[in-house]
């Protein structure tokens, strides 16, 4: 049972790299006896009903009581014991689970408040301690109680982590220098750049240095998180806050609209027979979904909850079968396009997995984490191949272009790192950008890269590490 983190924005901004975890120094002493926890409750429950008119008691008999137990068990236990993460195989989304139990039996008993392990778990001096992190007050434990020895009445509707979601377009409007380039896509032919310069789309021409953007898209009032271009070269897909806009190339006129997303979105892809767009958003504090559109009336297809918390990386592997997505749950999870059905599951890394990218051949996996670790994964048997250490910061970004042992990292520090799926360090630091770098997109061939800077920059390097050029964002 825990207290649901904040979730950041974006990832380099919003993720700071993370230390060892950090444990409660208190010394905890062993539970108390049977008898001691009988007494306690009781006389809790006395002191409690005299000196805490709460809301539970004002409510009309068991069901406020249950109401009341709901509510605490929603907000302080389910968000590490549900269907998609069960900590110590205990789930309590539902009564028959919670009395099923996990590793040490039964959550609770009806009627014997005393004897359940939930009571047990609450207490101040218990060890192992539940919220791991927080202590319930007296009150809300004797609430827990006297719902227990009253017959634990399950109220699911009670349970549910309801979002408060906003309106995309109750969203006021950035300020005019905040352009950070948190998202790119290449056309498949590499002539074109489109880059979420803040809330707007710029579409640079790379064919030439002077020639002007081809065009600039607006229609999104937040900072634009995630991008994809469709393998035909016909559609580009832009997601901000609750919304993906989908662009005609041919003369960048709207092709539609997609608004039924429970927050920021956070990354995108299309299916390499363009008829699918993959989604991945998740309102703040909840679990990220992952959605499936048909891309020809963007109608949704699938959707299921992918991770707990943010999905910042999507990648489908080169056989068209299998999406992998990276979570802030350290997990990189393998899923069936066809089904949506959980096929694998990595334990990645030690803090929020940022980055993914498949080698072309489909055999390996590249994952990149706030660790500042790069490692790198069989995609058969979910065996790490190698840990890639030396980044300075988060790995935000990875492009593994050709069938080559070489890969491309992007990190804090503004600079491109040339790593090898062997190797133990990277082998080359690139030129360093004048900014901290978000994002990165690369040619087929690998010889031309672009990074997306938080000052609102995009920059080209060639494959000597050198810079080559400098896109700015779009003037105000």
């Amino acid at each position: 049972m825990s207290q649901p983190e904040k979730e950041p924005d974006n990832k380099q901004r919003r993720l700071a790299p993370l230390g060892p975890a950090m444990f409660n120094g208190r010394k905890r002493m062993k539970c108390p006896s049977l008898k001691f926890i009988t007494t306690h409750l009781a006389k809790l429950a006395l002191a409690i009903a005299t000196a805490w008119p709460s809301a539970w008691r004002t409510e009309a008999g068991e069901a406020g009581l249950a109401k009341r137990a709901m509510h605490l068990l929603r907000d302080h236990c389910i968000r590490c014991h549900n269907t998609q993460k069960t900590k110590g195989n205990l789930d309590l989304t539902k009564r028959a689970l919670a009395l099923k139990g996990g590793g040490e039996g039964p959550a609770l008993i009806p009627g014997q408040a005393a004897e359940s392990h939930i009571t047990r778990l609450l207490q101040p001096d218990s060890d192992p301690h539940m919220p791991p992190k927080k202590q319930l007050s007296d009150e809300q434990i004797a609430a827990l109680g006297q719902w227990i020895d009253a017959g634990a009445e399950w109220l699911p509707s009670e349970l549910v982590i309801e979002a408060n979601l906003i309106a995309p377009d109750t969203l006021g409007q950035l300020p005019d220098d905040y352009q950070p380039v948190f998202a790119l896509a290449l056309s498949p032919d590499d002539k074109q750049l489109a880059a979420g310069h803040g809330n707007l789309v710029t579409v640079h021409n790379l064919t030439e240095k002077d020639k002007p953007a081809t065009a600039t898209l607006t229609g999104h009032l937040d900072a634009i998180q995630s991008m994809a271009w469709s393998a035909d070269g016909k559609h580009l897909a832009t997601g901000g806050f609750r919304k993906v806009l989908l662009w005609n190339t041919a003369d960048w006129s709207p092709a539609g609209e997609i608004s039924d997303l429970p927050g920021r979105v956070s990354a995108m892809i299309f299916t390499a027979d363009n008829a699918v767009l993959v989604t991945a958003s998740n309102a703040p504090g909840k679990s990220g979904e992952i959605a499936l559109w048909n891309v020809a009336d963007l109608a949704k297809d699938l959707a299921w909850q992918a991770h707990d918390g943010t999905v910042f990386d999507l990648a489908i592997a080169p056989d068209g079968e299998t999406l992998a997505s990276a979570g802030a749950d350290k997990l990189v999870r393998f899923w069936s396009l066809a089904k949506g059905k959980q096929v694998m599951q990595i334990e990645a890394h030690t803090a929020p997995v940022l980055s993914l990218a498949y080698k072309p051949d489909g055999t390996l996996l590249a994952s990149g984490g706030a660790d500042k670790e790069l490692k790198i994964w069989d995609t058969k048997t979910r065996e790490q191949k190698n840990l890639v250490t030396g980044h300075p910061g988060n790995v935000a970004a990875i492009a593994w272009p050709e069938k080559k042992a070489e890969l491309i990292t992007a990190s804090d520090d503004g600079a491109l790192r040339l790593c090898n799926e062997t190797g133990k360090s990277p082998g080359k630091t690139w030129a360093k950008a004048a900014g901290l770098l978000h994002c990165l997109a690369a040619t087929d061939d690998g010889k031309r890269l672009y990074g997306g800077a938080d000052n609102g920059r995009v920059y080209a390097w060639d494959r000597t590490g050198k810079i080559t050029r400098t896109l700015e964002s779009p003037k105000p």
